[in-house]
């Protein structure tokens, strides 16, 4: 929250804009400019990329800790400076004349959307080039060539690639290995949950998150509901009710006091009330699914998914009764078959629990409904408002 920001709330000029003020500030899908309550993390990996800051490539790293420890927080940001200061590589070195070191460029990818190694060549070529990368007509190959091309003439590379080892995403070393393919010159570096053991590659370096303290994730909430939710909206009591809760997982607390705001606003109360906090947190499946990887599907599997979870209790019975439902919605162009299929795939991968229900008369096979693992309430707000 900056300066003027605080100014304003001061002057009043928030009056009256409700609880949920902005979204995107409490939204556990979106992560800031300058994280709160992670320095120590900051320069355990500026130690990492110090070689950097001579003009020399930093070793390959690993960064691993559960979801909500803020890796994906914390590398995004420090990836974005760090690019600000890197540019094309001096081609005069003389005795004579003093030459700053350039900085290898800095690119974060997100797995979800580069899990192929056309997208991750794609992803990589885009926050390098000053030219619009095609999304057609072009090869994999033909990527990887223009990919060498860049680095002929501008720096080396440094590229993080998140969310390593997923259901969806590539293994550590399925990425490390497409980025060899291009060539020297581009040092890789993982972000995953799984510890250094439980891998198939061996970084030279690894840097371990812990979930946050209870006091770091307070301090972190305070500062997220200062900008997003409306004056006096929450109170600290809840903020420390909602830490304490969420054990070190700050996406869990951010979906819990988002969606605790989210069902306030739609009561019309002007603040969060203890049973609003309440159903904030029994959406919460433990341990569930980030938010961030359902957002990262494709269109058609995000609309499955929201008519899903927006189905009344009475048609989530069954997967037959859910089906049935959805195949007829009019902004669902596809067959039943092909949406049971569909919500067959989503539980496979993880994103839906299959639960057995009990038949009342006891006879034949039991029927099994679809019980969402991710922050349901969150999800249908950040689909219904524009993107």
């Amino acid at each position: 929250m900056n300066i003027d920001d605080r100014i304003e709330r001061r002057l009043g000029y928030d009056i009256g804009a409700g609880v949920l003020v902005d979204l995107e500030a409490v939204s556990p899908i979106s992560h800031v400019d300058s994280p709160v309550g992670r320095g120590p993390a900051f320069e355990r990996l500026l130690d990492v990329f110090e070689p950097a800051f001579s003009g020399r490539l930093p070793p390959s790293a690993y960064i691993h800790g559960p979801k909500g420890s803020g890796k994906s927080a914390i590398v995004s940001a420090l990836f974005g400076r760090l690019a600000a200061h890197s540019g094309p590589r001096q081609a005069i070195q003389t005795s004579t004349r003093a030459i700053e070191p350039t900085l290898p460029g800095f690119v974060y990818v997100d797995a979800r959307l580069a899990a192929t190694r056309f997208r991750l060549y794609h992803a990589t070529l885009d926050a390098v080039s000053d030219e619009p990368v095609p999304e057609h007509g072009v090869s994999t190959e033909g990527l990887a060539e223009k990919l060498r091309s860049a680095m002929r003439t501008g720096p080396d590379l440094v590229v993080a690639v998140d969310h390593v080892n997923e259901p969806e995403t590539p293994a550590p070393m399925t990425v490390v290995e497409w980025l060899d393919e291009v060539g020297s010159g581009i040092v890789p570096v993982c972000l995953g949950r799984q510890s250094p053991d439980a891998i198939d590659w061996e970084a030279s370096e690894s840097v371990a998150f812990e979930p946050y303290r209870r006091h770091v994730l307070v301090e972190l909430l305070t500062s997220r509901c200062s900008t997003g939710l409306g004056r006096d909206a929450v109170t600290h009591d809840q903020i420390r009710e909602v830490s304490e809760w969420a054990e070190g997982d700050a996406h869990d607390a951010l979906a819990a006091i988002t969606g605790a705001a989210v069902t306030a606003e739609r009561e019309g109360a002007s603040t969060i009330r203890p049973r609003d906090l309440d159903a904030g947190i029994a959406e919460i499946t433990k341990p569930g699914v980030a938010l961030g990887r359902v957002l990262s599907l494709s269109e058609s599997r995000i609309r499955l998914l929201y008519e899903l979870v927006s189905l009344p209790e009475s048609d989530r019975k069954s997967v037959s009764a859910a089906t049935e439902t959805i195949a007829s919605r009019p902004t669902v162009d596809l067959s039943a078959s092909t949406v049971r299929r569909v919500l067959y795939e989503l539980a496979d991968a993880g994103l839906l629990d299959r639960v057995t229900v009990a038949r009342s008369d006891g006879k034949g096979r039991p029927p099994s409904r679809l019980v969402p693992r991710f922050p349901t309430l969150v999800f249908r707000e950040l689909f219904d408002r524009p993107r």
